[in-house]
């Protein structure tokens, strides 16, 4: 096995989208004229921010897990355990964001507006997904061909 696998690409690609997600609000909301963000790196009202702890955790664990899952390839099925746990951790985080926009928009006088940014993590979710795919193929021949030996 090499480095140069489709899922190295994967994983790559969903590292650069969870580090690009992290300075980005995946929600706006208003409430009193006043307009509040949330994300990793800003929550709070705008112009008196703050890091999100919870929020910056889930991005960084998710990057982290996705690039150490780059060089775990000479434990092909290690690294398919990694990239699932990879998997339901991003999941988590969407979860965690939709509590947040569910509790946010049941108070009266919000507007929330949902960000784009908020695809990111979406991405990152499929690439991961498509990595794990790509690793059980890799398996799979790798079976295949210990079986004609």
């Amino acid at each position: 096995m090499v480095i140069q696998r489709i899922q190295s690409v994967y994983l790559l690609i969903a590292v650069i989208l969870m580090a690009v997600f992290a300075f980005f609000p995946a929600l706006t909301f208003e409430l009193g004229g006043r307009q509040f963000v949330y994300g990793a790196l800003e929550a709070g009202k705008v112009g008196v921010t703050h890091i999100d702890p919870l929020m910056l955790m889930l991005v960084v664990l998710i990057s982290l897990l996705a690039l150490i899952d780059i060089f775990l390839f000479k434990n092909l099925q290690r690294q398919m355990t990694v990239c699932f746990v990879d998997i339901i951790i991003g999941l988590a985080m969407l979860v965690a964001i939709g509590i947040q926009a569910f509790y946010v928009n049941g108070k009266d006088g919000v507007t929330l507006t949902w960000q784009w940014y908020l695809l990111l993590p979406i991405l990152s979710i499929v690439f991961l997904m498509l990595a794990h795919k790509a690793m059980s193929r890799d398996k799979k021949m790798l079976r295949d061909s210990d079986r004609l030996r």
